[in-house]
């Protein structure tokens, strides 16, 4: 499928670049992010010495089985679940709002822009992507954008880490932070200039039950191979009844030219996928061989069903309450 970027404002913003270049570096964008942030994940999260607090593992999928173990099976289902974490919060945070930062005194600006977009959008499509255009540039080029657009950076820096520090090594900690801050800073230049383009780019991670959005078909969400780190080649079997566990990257796509824009000698352009995601399901060997191995100790298979800090005996002992009470004699 052809998928070419229009850029008419891009070009001026960066001259000391072609036009092919910026093409050729937007449409594989997107697949560095993906890349780094699988490698955020296979680098960082390879122990667990400490079991996570419940508030965080209240938030694992409950069809996903219990990754708390020191198995490599254990590793790559943890190592899918970081992916998927890092790329739900980057979605709606990053990817989802309309702006990605005014400053406070804007902080009602993103719905006010949105609703404009889509009451623009219902009368005209042409209409609607020059006035976005427009508006994104105005915003994202004034004095003081970059250094908005990385101060709101931060506040996603910082939920990322939150939701995924206490699934590794308190060690890692910083090497977290410094990973997490470069994917965010890459996600949001990448955004940046996916909104100047004139027609719409959208990213879309649904829920995990959604299926009431367009990317249900075999082309959308390949499986997730933790070898290589992205998708797998081989195509699911036509009757295959696999169940989705995660998604671990969303699917990313260009809008077709409005016809206005398009040449008569060229072929209709459609639109194109700039990323058809990524999902691991529950055939995946990593997620066979961790229920076996659950299964042959004995243990809860998920991790929502672990009550106490056994899995595998990697997890200290609880404290006991050993302080012992004295009381003093009575005066006779």
């Amino acid at each position: 499928m052809r998928c070419l970027l229009s850029r008419p404002f891009t070009v001026a913003l960066f001259s000391t670049e072609s036009l092919a270049n910026i093409i050729a570096s937007s449409l594989v964008s997107f697949t560095q992010l993906q890349r780094q942030i699988i490698d955020l994940a296979t680098t960082h999260f390879v122990h667990l010495p400490v079991r996570p607090p419940p508030e965080d593992l209240a938030q694992v999928p409950s069809n996903l089985p219990s990754f708390l173990g020191d198995s490599i099976a254990s590793r790559q289902v943890r190592t899918a679940y970081i992916a998927h974490t890092v790329s739900k919060l980057i979605t709606f945070r990053v990817f989802g709002p309309f702006l990605f930062s005014l400053g406070r005194r804007y902080d009602k600006a993103d719905s006010l822009f949105s609703s404009m977009s889509h009451h623009i959008r219902e009368k005209s499509t042409r209409k609607e992507a020059i006035w976005r255009q427009q508006t994104l540039l105005a915003a994202f080029t004034s004095t003081g954008a970059k250094q908005r657009i990385n101060t709101a950076a931060g506040t996603v820096v910082e939920e990322i880490v939150n939701a995924i520090r206490h699934f590794a090594d308190p060690k890692e900690e910083e090497g977290i932070k410094i990973a997490v801050k470069r994917i965010v800073k890459v996600a949001a230049e990448t955004w940046r200039f996916a909104r100047l383009e004139r027609e719409m780019i959208t990213a879309v991670m649904p829920a995990l039950h959604d299926e009431e959005h367009q990317f249900t078909s075999n082309q959308f969400w390949p499986a997730y191979s933790p070898e290589t780190g992205s998708a797998t080649d081989d195509p699911p079997p036509p009757d295959s009844q696999r169940q989705l566990l995660l998604r671990i990257f969303p699917v990313v796509y260009r809008e077709s030219k409005h016809e206005i824009f398009q040449n008569n000698e060229e072929q209709r352009d459609e639109g194109c996928i700039l990323h058809h995601g990524l999902a691991l399901y529950d055939d995946a060997e990593p997620v066979v061989t961790r229920m076996e191995e659950l299964k042959s100790a004995g243990l809860p298979p998920h991790t929502t069903a672990l009550t106490s800090p056994t899995d595998e005996g990697k997890f200290p002992p609880p404290v006991r309450n050993t302080t012992r009470v004295f009381t003093l004699p009575q005066r006779s």
